[in-house]
């Protein structure tokens, strides 16, 4: 579909809406979990985005959210709850008291303010309301419906009805609220662990990864702290059909900053002179996108961040276990 001629209006409009503030994440729900994630002090953007099972852009999309809403405040990149976010978490999870904070946070959003009247039932077809929108921000007509389906979405749980049925009250979703509670749980214990792991004696950290090694059936696991070929910090073994064992190389990297392309191409180099079946490069962080795509043009070579060696030291008991709602907690 064409796009309509902006009038002077539109332009004028433009001037008091900035297109960063008409949301563009679906999900109230998620929203709500991120303040709490705020409020129970998690910081890490991994452990948020694992949380909330999202990508960059997505969470990019309910940190906007919150923040539009009030929920938030962003300083120096770093997010604090305000009064009204913690309003709302006084509230259950999908009951009357929380949708009639979400109300209030819409109806005190200036952007959203054109839309009041809607989010307190007016029916506004999807067009018309993209329609606004355009005028309001000068979004494209395509992203203005795009942008209109999530206002949509927010109106729909806000105003859901919660009157009793044939077959009896609504109840609340208590499985809904464990999983989330957990969730945001396991966001802390990852965060909090890794700085540990960041701080720990590096002959420490490669004896930890060691015993991860051995629980994952790897026999022959020996620490030699980075004085074999190439770096490598730890040799194994591991079984192999035909009954034989395949010698595993792994370097450890105890790193407060994504690991780049450089430690990749060694490890491949120290596995390609053929004394090495695989390579694996474990860290405390995460890797670049480019230390990714290295990595990716060779199969044997498994990269390990940070988020995932902790759920890997839990899942086989070593200092952490998974507990009975698979939270995260210390190993006994």
């Amino acid at each position: 579909m064409s796009e309509r001629p902006r009038s002077r209006r539109a332009e004028h409009l433009e001037r008091l809406h900035r297109t960063a503030d008409v949301p563009q994440a679906n999900k109230l729900e998620n929203v709500r979990q991120l303040a709490a994630a705020v409020r129970d002090g998690v910081r890490d953007t991994a452990a948020l985005l694992e949380m909330l099972g999202v990508d960059d852009r997505h969470f990019a999309y309910y940190r906007q959210a919150a923040t539009i809403l009030g929920l938030v405040r962003v300083s120096e990149n770093e997010l604090s709850l305000t009064d009204l976010g913690r309003e709302l978490l006084g509230t259950a999870e999908g009951s009357r008291e929380e949708r009639a904070c979400f109300l209030e946070a819409m109806r005190g959003a200036r952007a959203l303010k054109p839309f009041a009247s809607f989010f307190l039932g007016q029916e506004l077809p999807h067009d018309e309301i993209a329609k606004r929108l355009q005028a309001l921000t000068g979004l494209s007509y395509s992203t203005a419906v795009r942008r209109a389906a999530t206002l949509i979405q927010w109106r729909k749980y806000i105003t859901e009805s919660l009157a009793p049925t044939k077959d009896g009250p609504v109840l609340p979703d208590l499985a809904g609220e464990i999983e989330a509670r957990v969730r945001r749980h396991n966001a802390l214990a990852k965060q909090e662990f890794r700085a540990w792991l960041e701080k720990l004696d590096p002959r420490r950290f490669e004896e930890l990864v060691a015993a991860l090694c051995g629980k994952l059936g790897w026999t022959d696991v020996r620490v030699v702290g980075g004085t074999g070929d190439g770096g490598i910090d730890i040799t194994a073994k591991r079984p192999a059909p035909g009954q034989h064992n395949e010698p595993i190389a792994v370097q450890v990297k105890r790193y407060s900053h994504p690991v780049g392309p450089r430690v990749v191409r060694e490890l491949i180099g120290t596995v390609a002179t053929g004394r090495f079946v695989k390579g694996l490069l474990v860290t405390t962080a995460d890797f670049t996108p480019q230390a990714r795509e290295e990595a990716a043009r060779d199969v044997r070579i498994q990269l390990v961040a940070g988020m995932d060696l902790v759920d890997l030291l839990a899942e086989h008991g070593v200092v952490l276990r998974y507990g009975a709602h698979r939270e995260i907690t210390r190993a006994e």
